[in-house]
C-alpha cells in the first residue's frame, strides 16, 4: 500500500507542477512598423512587448512600452499548419486592426475577432 501512496504523491507533484508551468505568463518582442489598432486602442508603429496567458483555447494579451500597458485584449489560440520563422502581426485590410499575431519558432498564434472577420467575409 505505501508503493501505491508514494507513486499517487509524486505522480499527483507532477502535474501540479506541469500546470504551474503553463500558467506562467510569457512575452515576445514584436516592432509595429505601421500604426494598428488592438481591441479599438491604437497602437504607433514602434518596439513592444507582448504578454499573454493562455487559458485552454483562449487567451489574455497585453502590449506593453515599458512598464506601462498600451492596449490589451481577449483572443484565441490558434494551431499553424507550420512554425512562423519570426514574430508577426497580420492586420486587416480596413482599419488596420490587429487580426493574429504568430510567434517565432512556434506553432501557435493568437487571434482576435473571429467573429467579426467572419462575419465581414
Amino acid at each position: 500500500m505505501s508503493r501505491f501512496a508514494v507513486r499517487y504523491t509524486v505522480l499527483a507533484l507532477a502535474l501540479m507542477l506541469s500546470l504551474s508551468a503553463l500558467a506562467k505568463e510569457k512575452s515576445e518582442s514584436l516592432t509595429l512598423f505601421h500604426d494598428a489598432s488592438l481591441n479599438g486602442t491604437n497602437l504607433p508603429a514602434g518596439d513592444y512587448v507582448v504578454k499573454y496567458d493562455v487559458d485552454g483555447s483562449n487567451a489574455q494579451v497585453k502590449f506593453m512600452q515599458g512598464k506601462r500597458e498600451v492596449a490589451s485584449a481577449s483572443g484565441q489560440v490558434k494551431t499553424l499548419q507550420k512554425r512562423a520563422t519570426s514574430n508577426q502581426v497580420v492586420l486587416s485590410n480596413e482599419g488596420r486592426s490587429i487580426q493574429e499575431i504568430d510567434f517565432g519558432g512556434k506553432d501557435t498564434a493568437i487571434t482576435f475577432g473571429l467573429s467579426e472577420a467572419a462575419g465581414g467575409k
